[in-house]
């Protein structure tokens, strides 16, 4: 899914830790103050829409969308901030490339937009999907194919400032 796409550009060891099951998220602060965020954010209506697609080489992909402004055509994700401004970006894009996989399109017809949210900011962001990201998306879907079917983690990455936040910082680094 999208936010199991955000994970492997941020850290694939975190990617292949939580395809294992293991969701550290439970103990986190940080992810708390998220959920809590994404309850008081935005009406009830038009929030977690779920999407499924399949790709062209037969992978299933799914995803679960913050919220959607269906009549006008845009997508959303809420984050709390910008440490992962880009995985939020292609987070955002995974989504609009489910949709195109299913054909939905606006009732224009042209390609639905996508916009982050970062409420706290008081910051929004418009993100598009080309043709070039569709394709990097398939790598990046077959890559992680690929890392569900290692045995062993990958590496831990050499400690970056984003670490010290991960939910699985203590696991990685004891």
């Amino acid at each position: 899914g999208g936010m199991l796409l955000g994970y492997y550009l941020i850290c694939p060891r975190k990617a292949w830790l939580s395809l294992r099951g293991l969701w550290m998220e439970q103990e986190s602060d940080t992810v708390a103050l998220g959920r809590l965020l994404d309850q008081a954010s935005y009406s009830r209506s038009e929030k977690h829409l779920h999407l499924e697609a399949e790709t062209p080489d037969g992978h299933l992909l799914v995803g679960k969308l913050d919220r959607a402004q269906l009549r006008q055509g845009v997508l959303h994700e809420t984050k709390k901030g910008r440490s992962c401004e880009e995985a939020h970006r292609w987070q955002v894009r995974f989504y609009l490339w489910l949709l195109r996989l299913n054909g939905v399109t606006r009732a224009d017809g042209k390609p639905f937009t996508g916009q982050l949210d970062y409420p706290l900011l008081r910051r929004t962001e418009s993100v598009t999907l080309t043709a070039e990201e569709e394709r990097q998306l398939a790598t990046w879907t077959k890559e992680l194919h690929v890392l569900t079917q290692q045995s062993t983690p990958p590496a831990r990455l050499t400690r970056r400032r984003f670490c010290q936040k991960c939910a699985f910082e203590e696991l990685c680094y004891g």
